[in-house]
């Protein structure tokens, strides 16, 4: 990558490049390393859609030949019913509000494309909500009362 690309896809600022470029500099390795990274590859790991924290939970201990896929996370928040999913779209709603933190619901409605509506519905309609650890954070997020 040129140092131009190098700072407009990871904001490092030109005049920091120029500073690592130096070979007395502590940072000179990582310079080196980043000119050397292909661009493609650094574009396909900044991809939110296919690197979003999500996908690190619900692909953990999966094998490869079974890992989600974003259109599967994302057909599976374009239902409303959790009682209308398969099994593998189950398991998605499973690790989501296991795992997710309610914070994170902005980010994973607007990298994955789905409805915050639908989510709700999901939620309403699934065994979560008698978790009391589950139910607490979402009951909250979702302003549903008991």
């Amino acid at each position: 990558m040129t140092n131009i690309e190098i700072s407009k896809y990871l904001d490092i600022p030109l005049t920091t490049l120029n500073d690592w470029k130096k070979i007395n500099s502590n940072r000179n390795k990582l310079y080196e390393l980043l000119i050397n990274l292909d661009k493609e590859e650094v574009l396909n790991k900044l991809d939110k859609k296919t690197n979003h924290r999500f996908f690190h939970i619900l692909n953990r201990n999966v094998s490869e030949d079974y890992k989600f896929t974003f259109e599967d996370v994302k057909n599976a928040f374009d239902k409303k019913d959790y009682c209308q999913a398969s099994e593998k779209e189950q398991s998605i709603y499973s690790k989501f509000f296991k795992e997710l933190e309610p914070e994170q619901l902005e980010e994973f409605v607007k990298n994955f494309g789905v409805s915050k509506r639908n989510i709700k519905s999901i939620y309403v309609s699934s065994p979560f909500r008698v978790l009391d650890g589950v139910a607490r954070v979402w009951d909250r997020r979702f302003r549903i009362k008991k």
